[in-house]
């Protein structure tokens, strides 16, 4: 896409100069020689390499209109590689704060807080692993049986002191390499106050307890006292049929309720990698927990890597390895919390807080989060190491929240009977949302927050990927009466979207962003998404890959959404809406098979097992067919089937076509929502 270069906000005052010179003695001469100095800083700020420095040094007018050549802009530089990822609390999230508030500073748009446009506050970032945190194999030998021999050693000896490796060959199936006694460090994963266990250490499988579908692999042996090696994930993998039950948090509550001593997740080669930051520390009493190398066990339990395998394409229900016993080890955990810096951004159009509750205002909040993921340490579907530019999520909702900004500023100016008293809007730019709605949390708990005078919260986030078929989707529309909702859908049709882009109600109030906290304030709120995509909280989420002319529409639909509002004769009243899960709003759409393989197939993608009670259950198709067409798209393998699922969506039809040896079946089936891991 070409570059947007400068907004045209920023630009404007080079023009007006160049038109006041054009009136003076020399016009011709000097009017070339300023738009040419215009030029030269529109050419240089537009080279991407540089382009994070540029723009902010020039003076600051907003534009008349929303312009799509300053949505882009912003986009562009909130989502440049040089921005590093905009990760909260961290150099790279001060970088784009320093951004916002170059926008701001010299605005006509006031600072919210107080005069100021910053509000900080601390968050929980996860925990750092203690120099104890680790795992030791308390036993050197094993017996031709392949059963470990049980160690009499002191665990607690064992731990402080150096112990001499043995270099032991076994005959049986299991071996300890040369350093099997030495520490093995881990990642605690901190659901319990720090703590140890020594015991003997059973393979549990997946650990995955789901009785209510039928498979319970805790259920088959006895976990009391003992320390349980768990497989990730799951039957099928991350996506397959038990999602409520393979989540870290799942497997330790119901390995806590059976009396274990202590837990080893065990790494899988070719998963994303697991940090100490993604757990938040506890202060409860539980066995200890912590993530384990794979190979280091794979290298010691000889059977153990081809019984994963086994396990995971679905070549057996069960393991018969289930509560085998590999030895004694010792586990300790230990860490400590860690806590960061946010920074949330606001500016209104009238005044600050105090001003505001002085003249008793009401007040609409737009806001948008403008943290990403940095380098995908924290967050990421493909692990760590890239930088996660995230432009759509969320340098789109920023962009828009931004231009929305100085677009009703100028239209105020021009006519403040637009928004009349008591009315004023907020203009709020969320930090820490992806590390869990932490900015937002704490700006309807801090004293600049009025709940009782807040009319409206509308939360525009991953606006940038608006599809034809999939729709602009919103959540909100039942948070209010009836008002509500027909303000929303008159606000649509006055934005121009195509016919095939559709505006698509959700139910509830809740959902994963940030106009949750407000929602749950007793606040009717409107969530703009365009839905999830393949390069969700990947390093490809691009500006190049965003429907700018989309983000257009929806900022316009914001701007008509925000004037219904203070034209209302009565603004809307706020309600409860259905409790939903973050699945109804598509963030995982699937089809309810069990992919038989992930990488290139030939003739259609190999159906390893079927959800049971789903629409494609009732298509007929079974284990070992082979899906070769779905929603006139042919089907081949697994990444097939996944860019086919993310432009697709709930509630509709397709045609289905899967082989069954020579014979091809036809049929129709629907999608279903799945829970995000």
């Amino acid at each position: 896409m070409k570059d947007p270069g400068m907004p045209e906000r920023k630009l404007r005052p080079y023009l007006k100069f160049s038109h006041k010179l054009m009136r003076g003695p020399a016009p011709v001469f000097l009017a070339l020689i300023a738009i040419l100095a215009g030029l030269l800083v529109v050419s240089r700020l537009s080279t991407p390499q540089d382009e994070s420095w540029s723009l902010e040094s020039l003076y600051s007018l907003p534009s008349e209109n929303l312009s799509r050549r300053d949505l882009k802009y912003y986009v562009r530089a909130l989502s440049n590689f040089d921005m590093g990822g905009r990760e909260s609390g961290k150099p790279t999230g001060k970088k784009a704060t320093d951004f916002l508030l170059k926008q701001y500073n010299g605005s006509d748009l006031p600072g919210y807080f107080n005069g100021d446009y910053v509000q900080e506050f601390s968050f929980p970032a996860g925990i750092e692993a203690g120099r104890n945190s680790r795992i030791r194999f308390e036993d050197h030998s094993t017996v031709s049986d392949g059963q470990p021999r049980v160690s009499s050693d002191d665990a607690a000896t064992a731990i402080e002191n150096e112990v001499h490796p043995s270099s032991e060959e076994t005959d049986g199936s299991e071996s300890t390499s040369p350093d099997s006694k030495a520490a093995l460090e881990v990642v605690p994963v901190a659901f319990s106050s720090p703590s140890s266990a020594t015991a003997t250490i059973v393979f549990g499988g997946f650990c995955v307890s789901a009785p209510e579908k039928g498979y319970d692999e805790l259920s088959r042996f006895n976990a009391l006292g003992k320390i349980v090696l768990c497989l990730r994930y799951g039957p099928g993998g991350r996506h397959g049929p038990y999602n409520d039950a393979i989540s870290f948090r799942a497997k330790y509550e119901a390995l806590k309720r059976r009396g274990a001593a202590g837990i080893v997740f065990l790494d899988r080669p070719g998963t994303p990698p697991v940090y100490a930051e993604f757990f938040g520390g506890s202060d409860d009493v539980g066995p200890p927990s912590v993530f384990a190398d794979a190979q280091a066990f794979y290298n010691r339990y000889h059977w153990l890597k081809k019984e994963d395998a086994k396990l995971l394409d679905g070549e057996k229900p069960y393991s018969e390895h289930l509560g085998r016993e590999m030895g004694r080890i010792t586990v300790q955990l230990d860490y400590r919390e860690s806590r960061l810096t946010g920074r949330n951004v606001a500016a209104s159009i009238k005044g600050s807080f105090e001003d505001g509750k002085a003249r008793e205002r009401k007040w609409i909040v737009v806001g948008a989060h403008y943290d990403h993921l940095g380098t995908g340490k924290f967050g990421s579907l493909e692990g760590a190491g890239e930088i996660h530019n995230g432009a759509d999520d969320n340098a789109s909702g920023t962009a828009a929240v931004l231009e929305l900004a100085f677009s009703l500023r100028q239209m105020y100016a021009e006519n403040p009977s637009i928004l009349p008293e008591p009315y004023d809007v907020v203009f709020i730019h969320f930090d820490a949302e992806e590390r869990g709605l932490f900015g937002s949390e704490h700006f309807v708990k801090s004293p600049d927050f009025d709940a009782e005078n807040t009319v409206a919260m509308l939360n525009l986030d991953m606006v940038g990927m608006l599809r034809s078929g999939k729709g602009l989707q919103l959540q909100g529309a039942q948070t209010a009466d009836s008002s509500w909702k027909q303000m929303i859908e008159a606000a649509y049709r006055a934005s121009g979207f195509a016919k095939d882009e559709q505006l698509r109600f959700f139910p509830g109030g809740n959902g994963p962003s940030d106009h949750s906290p407000f929602y749950r304030k007793g606040i009717p709120v409107a969530f703009f998404f365009t839905g999830e995509h393949s390069h969700y909280h990947r390093s490809t989420d691009d500006f190049e890959r965003l429907n700018f002319e989309g983000l257009y529409h929806i900022s316009v639909m914001a701007r008509a959404l925000i004037l219904n509002l203070v034209r209302a004769s009565n603004p809307p009243v706020f309600q409860e809406a259905p409790e939903v899960n973050r699945s109804d709003l598509e963030f995982d759409v699937r089809l309810g098979i069990i992919p038989g393989g992930y990488g290139e197939t030939e003739g259609g993608l190999l159906v390893a097992g079927v959800k049971q009670d789903t629409p494609v259950s009732r298509t007929g198709i079974q284990k070992g067919d082979r899906i070769i067409f779905l929603g006139g798209q042919n089907i081949e393998n697994i990444q097939d089937l996944t860019e086919f699922l993310y432009n697709a969506r709930l509630n509709q039809s397709y045609e289905i076509r899967f082989k069954r040896g020579e014979q091809i079946i036809k049929a129709r089936t629907e999608l279903i929502s799945g829970g995000a891991h």
